[in-house]
């Protein structure tokens, strides 16, 4: 039923035109325009609807208003629809960090990259058994892709290590590792943050993944995906808010 029928069987219901205005003249006037205003209150309500929870259809009027409740970066270049994909992204976040949904997720952000896992390998080494006595190998040793032999940008989370607390200054130089010569630098902490390195023990290489831009092996230096400053930015976070805290990621991408 329209709402202009609905407001005209409303108006006769109670018998309007017997006591305001001659209905047959009047009727059509009064219910077109209360149907207008209705109309009108009806749209801005599925406006409200479609952008409370964010979907394909909502209202692009509302994407700013998104984007900042979701903490997402702008990137000038995005579309419409690609800006709505990353709202509806990360509004879906509440998955549980396996490697289907996090590739599924920055797929979704607009990224075409894929989860390339660090799988076990069984060296070829010679073998015999299932134990190790020195220099001998009695088993399956299994080993694992070097990090630090993939190209591309590390991702780890953050803070890395113990600040620390602030030190004493005199003067412009500095002695030794505890006393600063120089002027005092208030709320400034030593030492500061470790900067993420991949470690060279083989037992933590299982913790990496990779985001490829190929879905069945990881890139070459020449093959990076090339991003921008913003969209790296914007990629970093949205990888490190995915990914279980004790994972790193190797994200195969040229900053350009």
């Amino acid at each position: 039923m329209s709402i202009k029928t609905s407001i005209s069987r409303t108006i006769k219901r109670l018998n309007l035109h017997s006591v305001v205005m001659n209905l047959p003249i009047f009727g059509k006037a009064l219910y077109d325009a209360l149907s207008k205003e209705f109309s009108r209150v009806n749209d801005f309500k599925n406006i409200v609807k479609s952008s409370t929870v964010p979907n394909e259809n909502m209202d692009i009027s509302t994407i700013d208003d998104n984007e900042l409740k979701y903490g997402i970066d702008e990137i000038i270049s995005a579309t419409d629809t690609e800006r709505i994909a990353r709202i509806i992204e990360r509004a879906q976040r509440n998955g549980n960090g396996g490697p289907d949904w996090i590739q599924d997720q920055i797929q979704k952000a607009g990224f075409d990259l894929y989860v390339i896992l660090n799988e076990k390998n069984i060296s070829s080494v010679f073998q015999f058994g299932d134990f190790q006595f020195n220099d001998i190998q009695f088993g399956g040793a299994i080993t694992y892709t070097d990090p630090d032999s993939i190209p591309g940008e590390l991702v780890a989370s953050s803070p890395n290590g113990d600040i620390g607390g602030q030190f004493l200054q005199f003067g412009d130089f500095q002695f030794g590792s505890s006393i600063q010569f120089g002027t005092l630098a208030e709320g400034f902490a030593y030492p500061q943050p470790k900067p993420f390195k991949i470690t060279t023990n083989p037992n933590r290489w299982g913790y990496f993944f990779f985001l490829s831009p190929f879905y069945d092996h990881v890139a070459l230096e020449s093959e990076l995906l090339e991003v921008s400053e913003i969209e790296w930015k914007y990629l970093k976070k949205t990888v490190i808010q995915l990914k279980h805290l004790r994972n790193w990621a190797i994200v195969q991408v040229k900053i350009v």
